[in-house]
């Protein structure tokens, strides 16, 4: 019998193995190497691995960037700012979700089309249209003034308002599918029910579509955090370097200033308090649910 049980585990090991081999390749591996990376004290960029090894070990880098207002203040600034693209991404994709799921044939795959469309396009080119709307002379700035609503150009480029609209767009599908797929697996004559003893249509969504689709939006609101906060491509280009996130921080220390072991030391700091935020975000949401 002992025997029995224990060769489907072997078989389903050994079918998990290329999986396993290819997230331990490619993530567990590379970050245990960055976190050794950002204990080094007195490395520099082009030493060999035996002169890294012999080198000295400790915090000094987590100390330095408690103590760096600037890394402290573009941590926390990232941090809202992901914040509040989950929240936007929330507030559009969930009427885009529930017409969606309401809607059949050509018209919902015409609007499924036209959603998944940041998905089709380069993140570059997505967020170089933008700059194309947002600049001075662009297209938002022009029509407003054209209409005497403004006398001056905005500022929209190169500001916070900028980034938040082109993560927004680009983030937009993965709220949108989780919401979807969790939709879909809601009992329609459950919501007819409703229907029948006389609950409106707004109450039937509040009451019973939306929290039977909690998984849905769980998961569209970790997974829209995860890539905002750790976004670089648009806040480089909408955000300009004036507005620095805080993986554009990262990026400076690699490239700009040379102190890998630094940025290294950022770019655990940013993994770890993501993760803890994620953790307590779905301990919180667990907890509703039950």
């Amino acid at each position: 019998m002992c025997s029995a049980t224990r060769t489907p585990r072997i078989a389903t090991f050994m079918l998990a193995m290329p999986a396993l081999s290819l997230v331990a390749g490619l993530i567990v591996f590379p970050t245990v190497g960055l976190f050794v990376l950002s204990l080094a004290e007195n490395f520099s960029p082009g030493d060999p691995v035996d002169q890294f090894f012999a080198g000295r070990f400790g915090w000094a880098n987590y100390v330095r960037l408690v103590t760096d207002e600037f890394v402290i203040g573009r941590l926390l600034r990232t941090l809202v700012i992901g914040a509040i693209v989950t929240l936007g991404t929330f507030i559009v994709g969930v009427p885009l979700a529930m017409a969606l799921w309401r809607m059949s044939g050509r018209a919902k795959a015409l609007l499924l089309a036209v959603t998944l469309t940041p998905l089709l396009v380069s993140i570059v080119v997505s967020a170089y249209g933008w700059s194309v709307l947002l600049g001075q002379r662009g297209i938002v700035n022009e029509t407003l003034r054209s209409l005497g609503l403004i006398s001056r150009p905005l500022k929209l480029m190169h500001s916070d308002i900028a980034i938040i609209i082109g993560l927004v767009h680009i983030l937009l599908p993965f709220m949108v599918l989780n919401l979807l797929a969790a939709l879909e697996r809601v009992p329609r004559v459950v919501l007819e029910a409703a229907s029948t003893l006389g609950a409106s249509p707004l109450r039937v969504h509040a009451a019973i579509t939306l929290p039977l689709a909690a998984a849905g939006t769980r998961s569209g609101v970790l997974l829209v955090f995860s890539l905002a906060v750790a976004a670089f491509v648009t806040p480089a280009i909408l955000g300009g370097n004036g507005t620095p996130v805080f993986p554009m921080v990262i990026y400076d220390q690699f490239s700009g200033s040379f102190q890998w072991a630094y940025g290294a030391a950022l770019a655990i700091a940013l993994l770890a308090i993501s993760s803890v935020i994620v953790a307590l975000y779905l301990a919180t949401a667990r907890r509703g649910t039950y």
